[in-house]
């Protein structure tokens, strides 16, 4: 005898799957099929709590917020469970998308089964998990790693010495054991003080001691201590306010281990990571787009964690990345779904422009391409009709998870950024051999590319192939150093800062056109020049340097100034996001303190050096 139709349908769901039968059959037994015709209400906002949960079994339902974006559920989807946890009045109105079937369940009935069946409570939690991450996406960066426990990264157990322990002693035993301190007990083991590696010189050279001198006389020092259930923020802001190096974390009132700003930045660096895999596990483009809002606090936080704008610019944009790289992943597995299968040959997606150049701000726009294999011989109508509708469906979803579409349609689904590699390779020799004013605008964004996904032997063979054109024929060169020269520093005599006249920017400066993109511009140009494979600018400006091709001094200026127009620029997105505003790269310097302004123009004449030597060694004049 077969599973019972409802059984059965519940058990080829996402959240059912791997759920046993015993506890499907209960779900179903103890619930009653409910029928929603198309347009019909479940339930509506600002009504109270009916004491039931339901689960969607067929059909469509759509939760409709009206400050936040819809949510469309599916069978197998729970509908009501933060009502049914908090006992809350309904928030959101749920409407049938054509007629569907929910199964109700009373409220005390669920709860009975939750206690019977551990495996019930765990898919609840993880269901719980999995809309808490969704909707604190804006508060991560905060409240996630940072919030962990200090248990959670301390060392243990505790390296120790004794009160008697000499000062040669201890750092005999810190030496072997490699460590930078020691906890201090006394004889009946109680917690007198630490020793650092900073204290025993100090009291050497300082304090008159000797090697012979027991610690606890001139090297040891009162210990700090912190709960191990405190959280990471709160050790942090212990280590900065008592200028200490450690704490010593105490669970029930005894010593159990050490934190040090060490652990915490190691904690901080695995953010990232923990991020980019909450991404990894999306399931729809609404769920994208939650992170890609979460992006403007993100930053501010990575801003204030790292010393350079550009290491926080490069985790903006590994976030970025990591959301397009999922977007991806659904495209394809969407496409499976219709019937078209895998791709039916290797392809790499690039990403260009900032993208490529990881340096992607708070609101980039889509810069892609496609580069299809062609050892295969021609492409049949079949395989280009896939890369066609791949391209066209990724190039929309993108912009449904927050990246607008590109305005200069450089995109994968343009037949001009959309080609095979012997088509692509035959496009640069072109614009090599036949370089003009277009040509070289296209250049200077499509240049920066890297792959986002798929083959990366592809990538690197076109950029082998660029780059080995650019050596035979530098005239393009030149003309990406003229659409270079349409932007300038905005300096006057006497270093002043000129502004806009244009009547929608007025007394402002472009930060991006007028700075960040010329170092851009000028490293890419030399970079291709030196045959340079790396896309980043501060990677190519170093790697200039280690060539001998750019000043030490020149570029250590340009980079300070690199940083902090970066700097100016995330800071004004992230106060215009805050303000509401779509964040823009226009900044009005008379609302900046005085010294930053005056850092502002030194940075702007480091910027111009590097665009008049740009000019002078590439310009169209010297060929």
């Amino acid at each position: 005898m077969g599973l019972h139709p409802d059984i059965a349908r519940l058990a080829g769901t996402r959240t059912f799957s791997g759920i046993s039968e015993v506890v499907l059959s209960t779900l179903v037994k103890h619930s009653e099929r409910e029928t929603l015709v198309n347009g019909g209400i479940l339930f509506a906002k600002g009504i109270p709590y009916q004491q039931r949960l339901y689960i969607l079994l067929e059909g469509n339902v759509t939760l409709r917020r009206e400050a936040d974006s819809n949510i469309t559920y599916r069978p197998g989807d729970f509908i009501g469970l933060s009502n049914y946890l908090d006992k809350s009045a309904y928030t959101s109105t749920v409407v049938a998308e054509g007629n569907c079937t929910i199964l109700r369940l009373n409220e005390d009935d669920f709860a009975a089964l939750e206690k019977q069946y551990p495996e019930l409570a765990n898919l609840v939690d993880n269901i719980i998990a999995r809309r808490i991450r969704a909707r604190t996406t804006t508060s991560r960066a905060v409240r996630g790693v940072m919030g962990q426990p200090v248990s959670s990264v301390m060392t243990s157990p505790l390296a120790e010495c004794t009160m008697h322990t000499s000062i040669r002693g201890a750092h005999k035993i810190m030496q072997e054991r490699k460590i930078g301190s020691l906890a201090v007990f006394d004889d009946n083991h109680q917690l007198l003080g630490m020793l650092t590696f900073a204290g025993l010189c100090d009291a050497l050279l300082l304090k008159d001691a000797n090697p012979t001198t027991p610690v606890t006389d001139a090297a040891c020092e009162a210990p700090v201590t912190i709960s191990a259930d405190a959280p990471l923020w709160h050790a942090e802001d212990r280590l900065q306010q008592r200028h200490v190096k450690y704490l010593v974390v105490l669970r029930d009132g005894e010593p159990a281990g050490l934190v040090s700003q060490t652990d915490l930045f190691r904690a901080r660096l695995q953010q990232q990571s923990a991020i980019s895999q909450d991404i990894s596990q999306a399931e729809t483009y609404s769920e994208l787009h939650d992170y890609y809002r979460s992006i403007p606090e993100l930053a501010e936080d990575a801003q204030l964690r790292h010393r350079h704008a550009s290491q926080a610019v490069y985790e903006i944009s590994e976030i970025h990345l990591a959301i397009q790289r999922r977007c991806v992943e659904l495209t394809l597995a969407k496409l499976e779904l219709q019937g078209l299968g895998p791709a039916p040959r290797r392809y790499s997606l690039l990403i260009m422009g900032s993208g490529g150049r990881r340096e992607m701000l708070l609101n980039p726009d889509q810069d892609n391409g496609l580069i299809i294999d062609d050892g295969g011989g021609e492409l049949s109508e079949m395989e280009q009709n896939w890369f066609k509708r791949f391209a066209s469906q990724l190039n929309l979803n993108l912009a449904q998870a927050g990246y607008i579409l590109c305005p200069g349609d450089i995109m994968a689904r343009n037949p001009m950024f959309h080609k095979t590699l012997q088509q692509w390779t035959r496009q640069i020799q072109h614009m090599v051999a036949q370089p003009n004013n277009k040509t070289a605008r296209w250049g200077n964004i499509v240049f920066d590319f890297i792959t986002l996904y798929g083959d990366d032997s592809l990538t690197q063979q076109l950029r082998q192939h660029l780059l080995n054109e650019i050596q035979h024929n530098e005239t393009l060169l030149g003309y990406m150093v003229e659409d270079d020269a349409e932007g300038r520093p905005p300096l006057g005599l006497f270093n002043r800062l000129l502004t806009s006249d244009d009547e929608a920017h007025k007394g402002k400066i472009d930060i991006k056109r007028n700075g960040l993109r010329l170092v851009g511009d000028a490293a890419r140009i030399y970079g291709l020049h030196a045959g340079l494979h790396v896309t980043s600018t501060r990677e190519r400006l170093k790697r200039l340097v280690h060539q001998g091709v750019l000043n030490r001094d020149l570029v250590d200026s340009v980079l300070a100034a690199f940083d902090e127009l970066l700097d100016l620029l995330l800071t004004h997105q992230i106060t215009q996001v805050k303000a509401g505003i779509a964040p823009d790269k226009f900044i009005n310097p008379e609302t900046l303190p005085w010294q930053t302004r005056a850092v502002l123009r030194v940075s702007m004449r480091a910027v111009k050096r590097l665009q008049d030597q740009l000019q002078g060694q590439f310009g169209r004049t010297a060929f």
